[in-house]
C-alpha cells in the first residue's frame, strides 16, 4: 500500500490497480456460501468448474477465473 499526495486535505480517493479478472479457489467459494453440505449446489459448481476448466479459465493451482465488476452504491 502506498499513501499519494499526503499533504491533501481536499481530496479522499482510492486507486485502485485491478486486474479483469481475479482468481478463485472452488473450497473457498463453497466456504463462503456455507454450502459445504449441500450435495446439489456442490455438483453444479463441480459442474462450472469443469466448463470453466474446459474453457481454459483455470489456473495450474486449480482455481477459477473469474470477471471483475465494479458496483456503485
Amino acid at each position: 500500500m502506498e499513501l499519494r499526495d499526503q499533504d491533501d486535505f481536499t481530496s479522499l480517493s482510492v486507486v485502485v490497480v485491478t486486474p479483469s479478472r481475479v482468481w478463485l479457489d472452488p473450497a473457498g467459494l463453497t466456504e463462503l456460501a456455507g454450502r459445504g453440505g449441500d450435495e446439489i449446489w456442490r455438483t453444479q459448481l463441480a459442474g462450472m468448474v469443469d466448463y470453466a476448466e474446459s474453457k481454459g479459465w483455470l489456473d495450474e493451482a486449480g482455481r477459477v477465473s473469474a470477471h471483475v465488476r465494479v458496483e456503485n452504491h
